[in-house]
């Protein structure tokens, strides 16, 4: 199978943050952090109005969970964009042929070879597809908007017959 795509920043955002949200029960709960947070405070803010009726509620107490919320989920976007401008490899055009031996990646920087056993498992969503790798934890997004129907159906094929999906 050959696949020819480029990954835009919002792109690797959202393989990022898929990676984040499904990778281990730990990155699940860096991902969510901010909603977590955001409902332990209100939660303790309204448990307390409960406790202590005569006291008034401190609504900027009680409503600053939403700056604080707002800030760690676009400081999160922040961090993974500047990632983004860090790898230039990843920016650059990619041909990327599927076989029954592994992955081979063409870029105008070069050609790399790996076979299925790099790779630990693959997620899926509407607008990509990760790889994730075993060694490094890092990831190899694959956009959907490059691709057609029947390469998707393809793709999907060939990834959950060579890989575990979760």
């Amino acid at each position: 199978m050959h696949i020819e795509y480029r990954v835009n920043e919002s792109d690797f955002v959202s393989a990022s943050m898929l990676a984040l949200r499904k990778r281990s029960s730990w990155s699940a709960l860096d991902y969510y952090f901010p909603h977590i947070f955001c409902v332990l405070w209100l939660g303790g803010n309204v448990i307390q109005s409960y406790i202590y009726p005569d006291m008034e509620v401190d609504l900027l107490l009680t409503l600053g969970a939403f700056p604080i919320f707002m800030g760690l989920v676009v400081l999160r976007r922040r961090r993974l964009k500047q990632d983004y401008k860090k790898m230039k490899n990843l920016q650059l055009h990619q041909a990327l042929d599927l076989d029954s031996n592994g992955l081979r990646l063409t870029t105008t920087a070069g050609v790399a070879r790996s076979s299925w056993d790099m790779y630990s498992k693959f997620v899926e969503d509407k607008s990509s597809f990760v790889l994730y790798q075993k060694s490094d934890h890092g990831i190899v997004p694959i956009p959907k908007h490059h691709l057609t129907e029947p390469q998707i159906d393809e793709l999907h094929s060939l990834l959950t017959a060579r890989l575990p999906s979760k």
